[in-house]
């Protein structure tokens, strides 16, 4: 280390006392040295020379240098080590913050280089993306991108138009809008209005049914009609409702996998029938995205669509409620390229704007409310839901456990009571909680077979009074070794009295005592005891949990195929008569 000179040093009390008692020996000679030159010498080094201390000293009278030696034993405290062993702050500060300095540039430098090199990355991969997808995220803020994900503007950027897919517990349906970029399909300056898709068979809906067939059988997935003509005769497979698998998870197949198949078989026929070829028919591309956004992709078995899909909507107040959008998007976005060009609107919502987009809904103003009740009665269930002023946004939703399917399953009731004997069949249950409407039969054939007549039937009541439902060789008694014939002529009013005696003694005490259930029903009411009832009591939950009263209320949506059933329309308008008085709810009193 570099020394500070002059070195001044000063005698401890312990070395003035040799000093004072004169010592003669040699250390003594030393220090008495030392005090005498104390002023005219300087320290040059401190070294350790075998076993010896040794001090290197400078005489500035001769400039001369002297070893002096001490001994390990001798108490020298006359020179401070921190006084010839420091360096002056003065001189070590300026290295410090050269150092400092410098090392802050290099980082600065290389921090720089970093942010360059990602900038370039990002560039590149965003001008790839706009490439693809033809949208460019700079020119818009998030808010923005979010909507034009869920609006129409988007479907610009497609072709083939857009494709609207409607999966429910019963039927599976499609509605298709050419691109609206394509000026030559406008009509007088308008642009072209949307069109449900048929099937092959010709019909405007697909039964939404999945048939899985047993493992190891090598036997193809059947979709639609196919698998719905083995929904109780199963032949060892599995019969799979998707949109049902998706919402509770339950099955032991895979539900995604179902509602993919089920979409990609109806949707690439209605497809290939609106924009011509078979692009996505063949089996060996059906792991091909079936919606893309590259419009070149197209040829290779994809349609450039974007699809729109509605989901059942969350029912806030059932303990047993699971949120379908998420299964949605994750089992609806493997069909798709990229994953984010699907839309997805609550069935609710859809059902308002399409209902404004035919102006089948009261203008909008002061006297009147704002917000709509849609009331979806489909084929397992009835959905009441509360959209709210903007025609966006879901306020509430509620679900009934009965739907059109139950008249079906009643009318099988009554003819397999009717038909069999008691060893037969058993349609008697003393449980109230527990919810069924369909009967036990033992022969799933001939199961089979009632519910193909009965589900006709029905259809046939919507329309008339009386149905005749002929099923020949039916099944074979047993006693005479001849065929059974089913022929027989059935009212509406008998389906209507099973149904109404179903809704008293099975659903009524069902809602009341679960607790999946515990506000479907209001509780300012009397129980129902019928169909009508039984609507007012939900529509009055309703409006109870959204703060509504029925005047503030613009319009009530009934929608669904059950809504046909002349029982289910009446019982409703009875319902809301209830509350409302009979002028609200025949639209004549404002």
């Amino acid at each position: 280390r570099r020394l500070r000179p002059p070195l001044t040093i000063q005698p401890t009390p312990l070395f003035s006392s040799w000093v004072d008692n004169s010592h003669n020996d040699d250390d003594g000679k030393k220090k008495q040295l030392l005090l005498q030159n104390q002023r005219n010498i300087s320290l040059i080094s401190r070294c350790r020379c075998g076993g010896d201390e040794r001090l290197q000293i400078m005489h500035h009278s001769n400039n001369q240098s002297t070893s002096v030696a001490l001994s390990s034993t001798t108490p020298y405290h006359g020179v401070s080590s921190r006084q010839y062993h420091s360096t002056a702050k003065k001189e070590i500060l300026p290295f410090l913050a050269v150092g400092f300095v410098g090392a802050s540039a290099v980082y600065t430098y290389r921090a720089f280089q970093q942010m360059d090199q990602d900038w370039e990355e990002y560039y590149d991969e965003l001008e790839e993306y706009k490439s693809v997808t033809g949208i460019d995220p700079e020119k818009q803020d998030g808010n923005d991108a979010a909507a034009s994900n869920n609006s129409g503007d988007m479907s610009n950027f497609f072709t083939g138009g857009t494709l609207a897919i409607d999966m429910g517990t019963t039927t599976l349906k499609l509605s298709h809008r050419p691109s609206l970029a394509n000026k030559s399909q406008y009509k007088n300056g308008k642009p072209p209005s949307p069109t449900v898709s048929v099937d092959r068979e010709g019909f405007r809906s697909t039964p939404s049914l999945v048939w899985v067939p047993p493992s190891n059988d090598g036997e193809e997935m059947l979709i639609g009609r196919l698998a719905e003509a083995r929904s109780y005769d199963t032949k060892g497979g599995n019969i799979v409702s998707p949109r049902e698998a998706l919402g509770y998870d339950g099955g032991t197949v895979n539900a995604e996998d179902a509602a993919q198949q089920a979409i990609r078989a109806v949707a690439t026929n209605a497809l290939d029938q609106v924009l011509g070829g078979n692009n996505g028919g063949s089996s060996g591309q059906v792991t091909n995205p079936l919606f893309v956004l590259d419009a070149s992709m197209s040829t290779q078995g994809s349609y450039n669509v974007r699809p729109i899909f509605t989901y059942p909507p969350h029912d806030e107040h059932s303990t047993n409620s699971k949120n379908y959008l998420e299964r949605y998007q994750h089992a609806m976005n493997g069909l798709t390229s990229p994953g984010g060009i699907a839309a997805f609107v609550p069935e609710p919502v859809a059902i308002v704007a399409g209902a404004e987009y035919y102006n089948l809904l009261p203008p909008k103003n002061a006297s009147s409310g704002t917000s709509v009740l849609v009331i979806d009665v489909g084929g397992a269930s009835t959905c009441l839901s509360m959209v709210g002023g903007d025609s966006t946004e879901m306020v509430h939703s509620t679900l009934l456990p009965f739907g059109g399917d139950t008249f079906i399953d009643m009318l099988v009731s009554h003819l397999v009571g009717g038909f069999y004997d008691r060893n037969e069949s058993d349609n008697t249950s003393s449980e109230t909680t527990t919810l069924s409407s369909k009967p036990n039969l033992n022969d799933p054939t001939a199961l089979q077979r009632l519910y193909e007549a009965s589900t006709t039937a029905i259809h046939e009541l919507s329309n008339k009074t009386r149905s005749e439902i002929n099923i020949p060789y039916l099944t074979m008694d047993l006693q005479t070794r001849q065929p059974k014939h089913l022929e027989v002529g059935m009212a509406r009013n008998v389906v209507d009295a099973e149904v109404e005696t179903w809704v008293q003694t099975k659903l009524v005490p069902y809602l009341q005592n679960s607790d999946t259930h515990p506000t479907t029903l209001s509780q300012a009411l009397p129980p129902p005891t019928n169909l009508s009832t039984l609507f007012s009591s939900a529509i009055m939950s309703s409006l109870e949990q959204t703060a509504h009263s029925p005047h503030m209320l613009r319009a009530i949506l009934l929608v669904g195929g059950g809504a046909r059933i002349p029982l289910v329309r009446s019982a409703i308008e009875e319902g809301v008569g209830h509350l409302a008085g009979d002028a609200y709810a025949n639209g004549s009193g404002g």
